[in-house]
């Protein structure tokens, strides 16, 4: 089927700052090339019904950064995504496009008028300024649903977004508008938390926005004022600021990407943050919906993790490294909380990947299956911290899928739970989609990606018999890497043993849950624990699959070849 290319009439943001800066090796942070956050691309490609040759017509949409919510009237589910996209679905698996990308911007149904509407927040970045000259950079909204909010009148119950705005890789901002209604139209409420502000004035590149900390467009100065006993803070910190006096990126966040997280006890939480200093998390006021700034800095006594009187508990990464899309999910049946973010770079070819981490504490330390603790991910070469959920990769005769990532998750009213996510492919394009994954716990309460999105089948559990014989294999690897992942052959063998790709053991148990746990093990003594789960291919066929986690922190899938 040919794909139609779109370009949108509003120039948001250059495609990647990364293209530019690796002529010269450096970007404009003074980073090596490697480091740079690229920005949002504009090119986006019209396909009706999908890949029709791969698994038959599913209603399609493009969302980038989806961001998933379930309305509880009529359960339909709704992910939010950057650049105004919007979508709504009964059922998980087919799609209704509400607002394409910067749809619509003087009455958008869900936005109403942009520049009207997010005007505070665009007065420091966001509109006709630095990388998104001549159009928005309206970017990853969450929506949540909050029946404590109280609106002037007395009556309560509201739906919060969190969205952000933005003009470089690090002058950010993350705002809350307001709705009754999950459609909207939303309204704006107030800019809480900016990025990228220098000591003493100045601007950065293709803008004219004076970025000194106490401009009235931003609100540090007015937290000053009201001091730390009064929801403030008692004065800046030195930590914002490098030498020079510039930001520094190094410790403090990239204000984007906010997402709302309720804890064990129903307390709101907003964790947002991108590259530079890593990952942060705000109590928020959930009679407000605005965060609670914790107005002097200290250590976290459970976590160890640092506290930002303004910024927030740091919880993942720092020093510029990758990582992105915060989403974090609290598990009633493990009693763990599952954070998940994504490194490396959007496009196609920039090795975009999930990473996913838990703690027992809202504010870590979030842990991976190797032992490794988030918050420390910023000294060393990131790809060693995180289980590393989907790489790029081909089954034979199906689609290559790469640039998995930015994505949100959910645990259905039924216990189903599922991984919600934007993803390419090796097509040489931008072009990207909605996907849907079922996930399921292993043995050691992992949550496990099914290797085929999802299509509401139910997993069971299955005779030996089901599952012996040979896989087309795939390790997902730790890298973050552009490259397509080789696949291989794996044997499941009727005595337990393994062959193929590795050799090594297996074994099925019953996991008392409707399905069954596998474990494989290399000749290494390496173990991968994961679900066995015959799904439909991308070609329409039923086959026997397999989704494990090793400790190493790598998941390799199976998909058997008949």
């Amino acid at each position: 089927m040919k794909k139609k290319l779109l370009i949108t009439s509003m120039v948001v943001t250059m495609l990647s700052a990364a293209a530019s800066s690796s002529v010269s090796g450096n970007n404009s942070s003074g980073e090596p090339a490697t480091t740079e956050e690229p920005q949002e691309a504009t090119i986006i490609e019209e396909v009706t019904n999908g890949k029709e040759e791969y698994g038959g017509a599913i209603s399609r949409v493009s969302v980038h950064d989806p961001s998933i919510v379930k309305e509880p009237g009529t359960g339909t589910y709704y992910v939010f995504g950057s650049h105004l996209a919007t979508a709504k679905s009964d059922d998980l698996v087919n799609w209704e496009q509400i607002c394409k990308d910067y749809e619509d911007v003087n009455d958008n149904p869900v936005y109403g008028n942009l520049q009207e509407n997010f005007a505070e927040s665009f007065r420091w970045a966001g509109f006709n300024d630095g990388d998104c000259v001549g159009g928005y950079a309206v970017w990853a909204p969450d929506v949540h649903w909050d029946d404590r909010y109280v609106w002037e009148d007395g009556s309560r119950g509201a739906y919060l977004m969190y969205y952000s705005t933005s003009s470089s890789w690090k002058r950010s901002c993350i705002g809350l508008a307001v709705s009754k209604e999950i459609e909207g139209p939303y309204i704006y409420a107030d800019t809480m938390i900016y990025s990228g502000f220098s000591l003493e004035s100045g601007v950065d590149e293709k803008s004219q926005i004076d970025t000194k900390w106490d401009n009235d467009y931003l609100n540090l100065k007015e937290l000053v004022a009201l001091g730390s006993d009064n929801g403030g803070i008692d004065e800046i910190s030195e930590e914002w600021f490098s030498a020079d006096g510039m930001y520094n990126h190094k410790y403090a966040p990239n204000a984007i990407d906010p997402t709302a997280v309720e804890d064990a006890e129903g307390n709101l939480y907003l964790v947002y943050g991108s590259w530079s200093g890593g990952l942060f998390i705000l109590e928020v006021d959930e009679e407000t919906g605005l965060v609670i700034y914790p107005g002097v800095d200290s250590t976290d006594e459970e976590s160890g993790n640092f506290t930002d009187r303004y910024y927030g508990t740091h919880i993942a990464g720092s020093k510029h490294q990758s990582g992105e899309g915060p989403f974090i999910l609290y598990d009633e049946e493990t009693c763990y909380y599952y954070l998940y973010e994504t490194y490396g770079s959007l496009t196609a070819d920039g090795g975009y990947n999930m990473r996913m981490f838990r703690s027992e504490n809202i504010y870590g330390p979030y842990v991976d299956a190797a032992g490794n603790n988030a918050a420390d991910s910023g000294k060393v070469e990131n790809s060693k911290y995180g289980i590393k959920l989907i790489g790029n990769y081909q089954f034979d005769g199906q689609r290559g899928y790469k640039s998995a990532g930015h994505n949100s998750a959910l645990i259905d009213g039924d216990g189903q739970r599922y991984l919600i996510f934007h993803q390419r492919f090796n097509e040489g394009s931008e072009y990207h989609e909605v996907r849907v994954r079922q996930q399921y716990l292993n043995e050691d309460a992992w949550p496990c990606a099914a290797v085929y999105e999802n299509r509401n089948e139910t997993i069971a559990n299955v005779e030996d018999a089901a599952v012996i014989g040979t896989y087309e294999y795939v390790n997902h690897g730790k890298e973050n890497s552009p490259n397509m992942l080789e696949t291989g052959t794996l044997e499941l063998k009727e005595d337990g043993s393994v062959s193929g790709a590795f050799e090594g053991t297996w074994s099925k148990s019953d996991s008392g849950k409707g399905y069954d746990y596998v474990t494989i093990t290399m000749d290494t003594g390496l173990e991968f624990k994961g679900i066995f789960y015959e799904q439909t291919n991308d070609t329409g066929e039923k086959v026997m699959t397999f989704s494990a986690i090793g400790k190493n922190n790598a998941c390799i899938w199976g998909s058997m070849v008949k």
